[in-house]
């Protein structure tokens, strides 16, 4: 299960395009893996790229889309469950990347 505290990073294979500013593709070049984020998929993604933690993720849309708190980490801890899925980003749980 994901949580706030578990490190979330971009797969090294994975590359990026946005399209119009609210839209950005995504394609795992070894599984040819395509995906597509819409506007809030697109903030989110931005500050995975950047290594921003779950929880500054949550913040930051808090204050860009002007949502509370639980749906902000609900929509963000979702989205990275699913990119996980898709093998576009890759997660280390907090107590392993503590021990590291």
């Amino acid at each position: 299960m994901t949580n706030t505290q578990d490190l979330v990073q971009v797969h090294p294979d994975v590359v990026d395009t946005e399209l119009d500013g609210s839209e950005t593709v995504l394609l795992h070049l070894q599984s040819k893996v395509y995906f597509s984020l819409n506007a809030t998929g697109t903030h989110i993604w931005h500050e995975l790229k950047h290594g921003s933690s779950v929880t500054d993720i949550s913040r930051r849309l808090q204050e860009t889309f002007d949502v509370d708190a639980a749906q902000a980490e609900t929509s963000v801890l979702a989205l990275i469950v699913d990119l996980e899925r898709q093998g576009l980003v890759v997660r280390t749980p907090a107590s392993r990347s503590a021990s590291e």
